[in-house]
């Protein structure tokens, strides 16, 4: 028995030497080799500045895990004899760069991951070479929307969320890019998120987060100012909302002042960004059809001095905006209006010739493109894809005039050297309880003639996407992206831009 006491104290005395003889971070388990090693499925994670989840196993039996980074959580939600695996979940980064570690034991062999998540962008205080506009064009087909997402009604970041509910990730963009997309157009309010004519601080760092997600994945972005509560698109061209007002020269000074005042915010916070980001100054200038339709002519010259406006802001900032491609909206975004010379439109002055772009868009016709009235829409577009017999075959509107229009926008403004984007396009995809299949064949087919088409005639699409995965029935809608799942939700629509992309030519 004495023996068994003096070699019990024996032990406990070695015990206590080897574990005084290393600090917790160095020595987790007091019997453990300092040379040891684990058979552990992965030594190095990275996260994106979103953060998120990742995984890793440790073969051989339970090993126990603790995180040395109070910004990483490490679970484990399995183990035995064999292996036992754990779960790690990293927050967002707010900051810049960071890295941490994870120590993982077992049985006396211990081994350290290591964790880098990405961080905010600093970009160096550096003038970058700028292409020309023309030189950027051939480099941006085609072209897809963030819809419904930075320019959704509502204050503060919640907005995002507002008429649909992914918030915007690099691993979202990344997955439009595999798609074969090569720009991004990011539709953004201003007014209602600035006080007192001062946009908000958190907002402008969060629309510039996804500028961010969308150049790290070598995408070309068009920012621009979105409906933003008609402030300037409806309120620039009349008094009232609610029926036509002429608007007065006093009001006419103070939108211009006003919408030179954001831009000039926005180009001094993205004054650090190379040629892949490019501004585009307003979305659809007197779209209210029940307030402006027949006005063109009459509100067009108002327009050319809100497009100057404009132009002057960003290029009065300097630096790399003195030659960033701006983008100049036509009359209400419509083609006829833009390439009619009665109307008036006119490009901007601009301090150097080459870096300016027009904006028309594409919705034609309304009865296959936007029309929801399942009862007096048209659902079947396109040689071939009639159904006998049907009252919803388009009898207008198909291939032959999306020829024409792009051929138009070539002549006015291509040839001029002034290259065009068509900033939406788009058509409502319906679920039918008869001729489905002509219907998908319908939309395959209106998607594939307007890139053919645009790519002939040196235009950029960007097809409009609402991340809505409700059909409705007859009603349709324009999703063509899942963006929470990441997958694609119209095929016929996203085959379509496939398949019309590579037909087209562009022209040398």
């Amino acid at each position: 028995m004495k023996r068994l006491s003096i070699f019990f104290t024996a032990a406990l005395a070695l015990f206590s030497l080897v574990l005084s003889s290393c600090d917790d971070d160095d020595c987790p388990n007091p019997l453990a080799d300092s040379n040891g090693t684990l058979n552990i499925s992965t030594t190095e994670l990275t996260f994106a500045v979103d953060g998120g989840t990742a995984s890793f196993t440790v073969n051989g039996g339970t090993a126990f895990v603790r995180s040395e980074a109070e910004w990483l959580t490490v679970e484990r939600v399995s183990g035995d004899n064999h292996a036992s695996a754990f779960t790690v979940t990293c927050g967002k980064n707010d900051g810049e760069e960071r890295t941490g570690t994870i120590l993982a034991n077992l049985d006396g062999a211990f081994s350290r991951i290591s964790v880098t998540q990405a961080g905010k962008i600093v970009r160096p205080d550096v003038e970058y070479s700028f292409r020309t506009a023309k030189e950027l064009a051939r480099d941006m087909y085609p072209g897809w929307n963030l819809g419904n997402t930075l320019e959704a009604s509502g204050s503060g970041l919640g907005a995002e969320t507002a008429w649909q509910g992914t918030m915007t990730t690099q691993t979202l963009i990344d997955y439009v890019k595999s798609q074969g997309f090569r720009s991004v157009r990011i539709p953004c309010s201003w007014d209602i998120h600035a006080t007192d004519g001062r946009i908000d601080a958190e907002w402008m760092g969060r629309v510039k987060e996804v500028v961010d997600y969308c150049i790290n994945a070598g995408l070309y972005v068009v920012l621009n100012d979105h409906w933003d509560g008609g402030w300037i698109e409806v309120e620039g061209f009349s008094m009232s909302s609610d029926k036509y007002v002429a608007v007065d020269e006093e009001t006419i000074t103070a939108k211009a002042t006003q919408l030179k005042n954001y831009w000039t915010q926005i180009a001094t916070a993205f004054r650090n960004y190379d040629e892949h980001l490019l501004f585009a100054g307003l979305n659809e200038p007197f779209q209210s059809y029940t307030l402006f339709n027949g006005r063109h002519k009459e509100l067009t010259p108002i327009l050319n001095r809100y497009n100057q406006a404009f132009v002057d802001a960003v290029r009065a900032t300097g630096g790399n905006h003195a030659r960033r491609t701006l983008v100049v909206q036509g009359p209400a975004t419509n083609i006829s209006s833009a390439v009619d010379p009665a109307i008036g439109f006119v490009m901007p002055e601009d301090e150097e010739d080459g870096y300016l772009m027009a904006e028309v868009h594409y919705y034609d016709p309304w009865s296959f493109c936007g029309q929801e009235d399942g009862s007096i829409a048209t659902w079947f577009w396109g040689s071939g894809n009639h159904v006998s017999g049907s009252s919803h075959n388009a009898t207008d509107g198909e291939e032959q005039w999306t020829k024409s229009q792009m051929e138009s926008l070539k002549s006015a403004f291509v040839d001029r050297g002034y290259p065009v984007i068509i900033g939406e396009y788009g058509a409502q995809w319906r679920s039918l309880t008869t001729n489905q299949s002509e219907h998908d064949a319908s939309i395959k087919a209106f998607f594939r003639e307007v890139n053919r088409q645009a790519v002939d005639n040196g235009i950029v699409t960007f097809a409009w996407d609402i991340n809505s995965l409700n059909q409705g029935g007859e009603t349709g809608v324009m999703t063509i992206l899942n963006r929470s799942s990441l997958s694609v939700f119209c095929a016929p629509a996203m085959e379509g831009i496939t398949e019309g992309v590579k037909a087209g030519s562009w022209p040398q």
